[in-house]
């Protein structure tokens, strides 16, 4: 049986493979958790995405704690890069990515 920290990696990666298959030229995992960030993905000039990076949080029940939303928010304030909360998507198939600016206001 499987432990929350192997089910959260697990979608981590699932999320990393997403945005690499969509595009992202490099996309780099914080391992454990330590950050206030999953993921970081870089995308090559392209008009689908106008930002060139992403900072990912990635909640597999699309439910972040308003701590933690603040600070993810707090680090998009200081360095001008969108944040987003990656979230399984409907039925429990694929990966949803919500921007969380947009959220907030």
């Amino acid at each position: 049986m499987a432990t929350n920290y192997q089910r959260g990696r697990a979608f981590e990666y699932r999320t990393r493979d997403k945005l690499l298959k969509d595009g992202a030229v490099y996309v780099m995992r914080a391992a454990q958790s330590k950050g206030k960030v999953d993921l970081i993905a870089c995308w090559p000039l392209h008009p689908k995405y106008p930002d060139q990076v992403w900072l990912i949080q990635c909640k597999r029940d699309g439910k972040l704690p308003k701590v933690e939303r603040d600070a993810l928010l707090q680090i998009e304030f200081n360095t001008g890069l969108p944040a987003y909360l990656a979230k399984t998507g409907a039925n429990g198939r694929g990966v949803v990515f919500q921007r969380l600016y947009k959220e907030a206001q």
